[in-house]
């Protein structure tokens, strides 16, 4: 099995719920041209405006429509600071249903399946962290760009998940890539 992890292309900087920019758009383009390369066997993405936005993009190239899954919905920074018997209530039980959400969709890990994920830089480092059994408090370190792809698969070997690819955004080109507009 095999889960491509990806973060949502860059957004609005105002409102509750933003959409994608100009720029954005331009990313999941780029970002649709690489996984159009890749069988996907399943496809999920958040609620939220900016992840939806994304996928729209990428399921016209992949020609697939994702299913939206509410568990992948963006956290606070701050919650993930935190040891996580100190979240707020509602915080635990909304991670709860993504740990479940995630342990469904890996529940035979064996098979072979491709899974592409479109969600939010600190949903994909709970997922990281949930799967490769890493302590989530430290996670917070690492960074996620917009439209980047991290690759987790199973080892039938060693029985456990691996990390291949973290923060890749080799389908960009430097112009869009994070931290270029700050250069």
């Amino acid at each position: 099995m095999k889960i491509y992890l990806v973060r949502h292309a860059e957004k609005e900087q105002e409102g509750e719920n933003p959409h994608i920019t100009k720029r954005g758009v331009k990313q999941a383009g780029y970002l649709a041209k690489k996984l159009k390369k890749k069988e996907i066997d399943e496809f999920y993405c958040s609620e939220l405006n900016r992840s939806k936005e994304t996928s729209e993009i990428v399921s016209k190239a992949i020609k697939m429509k994702p299913k939206i899954e509410s568990s992948l919905n963006e956290y606070e920074s701050e919650d993930i600071k935190k040891d996580e018997g100190k979240w707020p209530k509602e915080e635990k039980i909304r991670r709860n249903k993504l740990y479940s959400f995630i342990d469904g969709l890996t529940k035979k890990p064996n098979r072979e399946k491709r899974i592409l994920i479109i969600a939010h830089g600190i949903t994909n480092r709970i997922i990281m962290a949930y799967l490769l059994e890493l302590p989530l408090k430290r996670m917070v370190v690492f960074k996620q760009d917009e439209t980047c792809i991290n690759i987790l698969d199973w080892s039938k070997r060693f029985k456990n998940w691996r990390l291949r690819k973290m923060n890749n955004t080799n389908h960009l080109p430097e112009g869009l890539k994070g931290d270029d507009k700050r250069w």
